[in-house]
């Protein structure tokens, strides 16, 4: 893990490097002395209000599997989660299934499945306030690619086609190589069946909408920084710049999805009236805020508590 966060901090060094040299450093440097230094209090904490609010949703999940657990040594096990947090598309959090497996006896594909949830609530609730932020004529439009998403989840959950794949399975040559694979193939069916459970309507509205939360209050933070700097933005512009961010580190393979989320975050705030130096010293701050900060935050929260750091380096 260690060697995954120093080339992800080494490729964050480069691109924003480039970013300052291309934008001039000089003029970044003046806009970030510009801003006041209680937003560098404030974006921290919005991220921290953030996060204890997907805390709860993931207790809440666990309550939705007959897992539940206290909020202490619950809390443990997400802080560590934090820690992978800039693994491509956020994925690397489900090696939380492994620690909650060796922790406290829980099934693999519980962990796992509830990470898998997580996902699939911050991609609708993405959707969902992007739309807010683009207006009503681009609803439809969400609500068919949204309803599409939720048919393909329940075509693929569905228990006849995973008791079918989970049959296949069995057929595979039961050979040493195959074992691990097959293993590994056989956990990912049933974190599927628990996926399908927590995409009922009710947990499904739940998670959405705290999740959704979380989007707009880091909208709020982005609309505060770029007042603080001159340059206006409306809540809606900033939702839509804060999820495409964050749908657009998605789709790249680099760490926290370097690269793509800096391009988009700049990109929509110079369409939407700022100046290049003022979007990316606001971008530079909330990637600080929401993947550094966390990050940090949650290697030392797995350096504390070294089961859960032997499982990492050995899974």
């Amino acid at each position: 893990m260690s060697k995954r966060w120093l080339l992800g901090l080494i490729a964050a060094l480069v691109i924003y490097l480039g970013l300052s040299l291309a934008f001039g450093m000089q003029q970044l440097a003046a806009t970030l002395a510009r801003l006041p230094w209680s937003w560098w209090l404030a974006a921290p904490a919005v991220v921290v209000f953030s996060h204890g609010v997907l805390f709860q949703r993931w207790q809440f999940y666990l309550q939705q599997l007959d897992f539940g657990l206290p909020w202490r040594p619950s809390g443990r096990v997400y802080l560590a989660g934090l820690s992978l947090i800039a693994a491509p598309g956020r994925g690397g959090e489900a090696l939380r299934g492994l620690w909650l497996q060796r922790r406290h006896g829980f099934p693999l594909q519980v962990g796992v499945g509830v990470t898998l949830a997580e996902r699939l609530g911050d991609l609708a609730s993405a959707l969902l306030v992007l739309s807010w932020g683009l207006g009503g004529k681009v609803l439809p439009a969400v609500l068919v690619a949204m309803a599409v998403l939720g048919a393909g989840g329940w075509l693929l959950t569905h228990p006849r086609l995973l008791q079918g794949l989970e049959q296949g399975l069995e057929r595979l040559p039961n050979h040493g190589r195959w074992l691990g694979l097959t293993r590994l193939l056989r956990e990912g069916l049933l974190s599927m069946a628990r996926v399908r459970q927590l995409m009922k309507p009710w947990p499904l509205l739940v998670g959405t909408l705290l999740a959704a939360s979380t989007w707009l209050a880091e909208a709020g933070l982005l609309v505060g920084l770029y007042a603080a700097l001159g340059t206006p933005l409306s809540w809606q512009h900033s939702a839509v710049i804060r999820t495409a961010t964050g749908l657009g580190g998605v789709v790249s393979l680099l760490p926290a999805g370097l690269g793509t989320s800096e391009a988009t975050a700049i990109g929509l705030a110079m369409l939407y009236g700022s100046g290049r130096t003022e979007a990316l010293a606001v971008t530079l701050l909330l990637r600080i805020a929401t993947v550094a900060f966390p990050s940090l935050v949650g290697i030392a929260a797995l350096l504390r508590q070294p089961d859960l750091a032997a499982a990492a380096r050995r899974p």
